[in-house]
Formats: structure tokens, sequence, C-alpha cells
């Protein structure tokens, strides 16, 4: 093959390799247009009463099972007594949640 016409043909393989490149980097840099990793309910407005104890429910299940999930490597005794407090701590949260909304549905009614 003739080295004259071999330059040319290599030098634009190059630059269409360095083009692709860039581009390739470009997309990976670029905000993804697929699911977020936060959950949907965080962008949600939860101005109603039903609203806002189904979002502080959700918060004290999410808690619970973070909870269960660190009693998982304790044997015995200590797992039981974990989980016990778990659960425990799952009842104390849940009347938290239903005196937050009850408290919001009075302040509701009070203001009209």
């Amino acid at each position: 093959m003739n080295k004259k016409l071999l330059a040319p043909v290599l030098m634009s393989c190059l630059v269409a390799l360095g083009l692709f490149g860039a581009a390739a980097v470009h997309a990976a840099d670029a905000p993804q247009a697929g699911p977020s990793p936060d959950p949907a309910r965080w962008y949600e407005a939860d101005d109603s009463p039903k609203a806002r104890l189904r979002n502080l429910n959700q918060e004290t299940a999410a808690a619970y099972a973070e909870a269960l999930a660190a009693c998982k490597p304790l044997k015995g005794k200590e797992a039981a007594a974990c989980r016990r407090q778990a659960q425990q701590a799952r009842k104390d949260d849940a009347a938290r949640a239903r005196r937050i909304h009850d408290d919001y549905q009075r302040s509701l009614k009070d203001d009209s």
C-alpha cells in the first residue's frame, strides 16, 4: 500500500477515535434520565392530614426495618432483646405519628 495514502487514513482514524472518546466521556457526565435514587415520596406534597400520616407511617416502617437489620448479626437472647426494642420503638413511633396527625388536624380546624 502507498505510504502517502496510509498517513491520512491513519490520521482520520485517530481523530475519529478521539471524537468518539470525548462523546463517551460527555455522555457519562450527563445526568441520567432514569429513576432517581431518592424515594418518590420525598418529592410529593403532603398537605393533607391523611398524606402526612401515610408519610409518617412509611418513615416508621423504614426505621423499624433498619432496626431489624441491625439485629440480624446478633444471636440468642441478644437478638430477641434487640427485636423487642425495635418493636417497642416502632410502637412509640406509630403513637408519635398519630399524635402529630391529630395535632395537625386540630390546627386545621382551628384555622377555619
